[in-house]
């Protein structure tokens, strides 16, 4: 694998750590989601920094999971920057709602990755649901728990209909965390 991942890694490092520090100081609930995950990544690049080299499927894991917490922290600092105007206590004051558009956000794209053409009503029902978060966390409010049981039901929907079964990435991470001695 290419070094530059590891060098992006770095950066992405460097370049979110004031915003991952506040919420690890915060004790949030949005950095609990990724805790696994970035214990992961840390143990395998400071693997590759002394080893110099990770198994291939070590790389795997690696990319992956810099790849998903990139695009959450990067949709994680949109809505800081845009609705909550870089105020971190009041992003966290939502943070259940925050949590919410995340793991919309995952059923996404779990749903693109898992099938060649997915089902264009399958897409446009979590993506009216992200446009009801989106609208909520613009008020500044709490998603009601309809909302979150919106959600359940029609990811539960698609999966049985599409007869998948979805493993979170943050359930796998912990799997991995678990395997590598990290808990």
């Amino acid at each position: 694998m290419n070094d530059a991942l590891y060098h992006d890694y770095a950066n992405w490092i460097l370049e979110s750590s004031d915003l991952v520090d506040n919420l690890r100081d915060r004790n949030s609930i949005i950095i609990e989601r990724f805790k696994h995950v970035l214990d992961v990544l840390t143990f395998l690049y400071n693997k590759k920094i002394e080893q110099k080299s990770l198994e291939r499927e070590e790389e795997n894991i690696f990319e992956t999971g810099f790849y998903y917490v990139f695009d959450a922290f990067e949709n994680i600092k949109l809505l800081l920057e845009h609705d909550y105007k870089g105020n971190i206590e009041e992003l966290e004051h939502h943070a259940k709602t925050v949590i919410l558009l995340l793991d919309t956000l995952d059923f996404q794209n779990e749903l693109i990755g898992a099938v060649e053409e997915p089902n264009e009503s399958h897409m446009q029902s979590l993506v009216d649901i992200e446009h009801e978060i989106l609208s909520i966390l613009e008020k500044k409010e709490d998603a009601p728990k309809e909302l979150h049981e919106k959600l359940d039901h029609v990811t539960e929907g698609i999966y049985k209909e599409l007869e998948m079964d979805y493993y979170p990435i943050g359930n796998i991470f912990f799997d991995i965390a678990d395997e590598l001695g990290l808990l």
